[in-house]
């Protein structure tokens, strides 16, 4: 269980970051630099502040490792840089052991996201979104992309209770 003030703290720091990152991306399609690297810079104080063991070399090897895979996606153009830089700093909390259920966690809610979005753009729920808000939000029409870092803030939340530094 959580060990001290300090570490309820960069926890609160860590999710309201987590919920910055998803709100950003959600509105705008950007996910600011700072987000992103504030998130990795609360990381060594949260995993000091629990008083536990760390494995430093497993949390720094998960956050190259999914930055230098994400960064292949990111070439090909199948993925922004901002949600290439979460992902790293989310990996960077979880830890090598904790990467793989990350990033399969993304994966669902990612596609379950998808899905909604592809139901968006049909042509009866378009009228009823039209009837009812007026305009059409930027999710429902056609062409644009998907806010990843919804699906990365999400996971990387629902992940908070495996994080090594806890146990």
């Amino acid at each position: 269980m959580i060990a001290s003030i300090g570490g309820e703290i960069a926890l609160a720091v860590y999710v309201f970051l987590l919920v910055m990152a998803a709100l950003s991306d959600g509105s705008n399609l950007r996910i600011p630099n700072w987000l992103t690297a504030s998130l990795a810079a609360v990381f060594p104080a949260a995993a000091l502040a629990f008083g536990h063991q760390v494995d430093w070399l497993s949390h720094f090897a998960a956050a190259l490792a999914v930055f230098a895979g994400a960064a292949m996606f990111f070439a090909l153009r199948l993925m922004g840089g901002g949600d290439v830089k979460l992902l790293a700093a989310v990996a960077l909390w979880t830890g090598l052991h904790g990467v793989v259920p990350f990033l399969a966690v993304t994966a669902v809610i990612g596609g379950l996201m998808a899905l909604v979005q592809l139901l968006l753009r049909r042509p009866m729920a378009q009228v009823t979104l039209l009837a009812v808000l007026h305009r059409l939000p930027a999710i429902a029409q056609r062409g644009s992309p998907i806010p990843y870092g919804i699906p990365i803030a999400a996971a990387g939340i629902l992940m908070v209770p495996s994080f090594s530094f806890f146990t």
